[in-house]
């Protein structure tokens, strides 16, 4: 009896310890499998500061367009903890310089942004600046400008045809010039108030004052509280480190990145072309270019509807629309685009 039972334990036990042989390493497996899977995915790796560039241009709908690319890509990816903007700019059309100010406000609300001031950042410039968390200026930058400049067309419009007829009064200019004024006015004190609301306690100036439209050396600047603080691109991206809490990093150039992003892009959709070709046409778009006419996206001696650059332009940013009443409208002859509206700084005359 006490035989059997014994012959009968050591089937169990071997059954036991294999079954131990085979379930040790394949736990072992999986749970180095799982860390590796971890570290990878899980595990954040090295924080980058994102670096975007505005070289001194004028804000239009096509360079609002790039610049609000750069910031966007800046926002998605989440590598990036922190963002440095060099900006240099005079301002320009008074719609595309608030959507920026909205589009770097946006971006703040979820990792700092630092701008530093180049040679000049008036007005609409100055608009979108408010939207960064702290902002460096140079000693002789020049800064502010707050204000409207209002293009309302000819004084003394030209009689409308005969075949034309408008249903109101001021149907055909949008109102008399005294209620324009006004406009002027209204918009003046919205862009002051902004930038009260900004600054906050900061603000060394009354709002009057800021209303005058005077441009401050970037010295006075930072004594009116205009700009937080004297400083460079080294200055900015130190600060941007601190504000983000970050101490290892490294940085991505953002205009490259979105510029890459976009000649892939261009790739997939139009298969056309050397990757050389495609690149210089994705460049002279983004920076805004008008030396480009012998640009060819297709290769050399490319014909048809994308054959320049131009037509490429008109694809994606204008739909083809003309730059005149004349050209969009046939058979209409009004003027579409006036009046037009600014926060620009327009210098002195010569």
């Amino acid at each position: 009896m006490l035989l059997k039972e014994t012959t009968s334990i050591f089937p169990s036990l071997r059954r036991f310890l294999v079954s131990w042989l085979v379930v040790v390493p394949v736990m072992l497996g999986l749970g180095i499998t799982t860390g590796v899977l971890i570290f990878v995915y899980a595990t954040p790796g090295k924080p980058q500061i994102g670096v975007i560039e505005v070289p001194s241009t004028v804000i239009t709908e096509r360079t609002a367009f790039a610049i609000s690319q750069y910031i966007d890509y800046a926002r998605r990816d989440d590598s990036i903890k922190a963002v440095v903007i060099k900006l240099s700019t005079p301002g320009g059309s008074a719609a595309a310089s608030e959507r920026l100010y909205n589009e770097t406000r946006r971006l703040r609300e979820e990792k700092p942004v630092v701008l530093v001031m180049g040679n000049l950042v008036a007005s609409g410039g100055y608009m979108m600046s408010m939207g960064a968390s702290y902002t460096y200026a140079q000693t002789s930058s020049l800064v502010g400008n707050v204000g409207v400049v209002f293009n309302t067309g000819p004084q003394v419009p030209a009689l409308p045809s005969e075949d034309l007829v408008f249903s109101s009064i001021h149907k055909r200019d949008g109102g008399s010039l005294r209620e324009w004024i006004g406009t002027v006015d209204l918009l003046k004190q919205a862009f002051v108030r902004m930038v009260v609301s900004e600054r906050g306690d900061k603000l060394r100036i009354s709002g009057e004052e800021l209303g005058e439209g005077r441009l401050y050396p970037g010295l006075v600047a930072v004594q009116l509280g205009l700009a937080d603080e004297l400083g460079s691109h080294t200055d900015a991206v130190r600060k941007a480190a601190d504000l983000a809490g970050i101490a290892n990093y490294d940085f991505v150039d953002v205009n490259l990145e979105v510029l890459r992003e976009f000649t892939q892009a261009l790739d997939f959709t139009f298969p056309i072309g050397d990757g050389e070709s495609r690149t210089a046409g994705a460049t002279a778009i983004f920076s805004n270019t008008s030396q480009d006419e012998g640009i060819q996206i297709s290769g050399e001696g490319a014909e048809g509807p994308l054959a320049n650059l131009q037509d490429l332009r008109d694809l994606f940013l204008d739909q083809g629309l003309g730059s005149n009443g004349e050209d969009t409208l046939p058979g209409l002859p009004v003027d579409i685009y006036s009046p037009e509206i600014y926060y620009l700084y327009v210098g002195y005359e010569p």
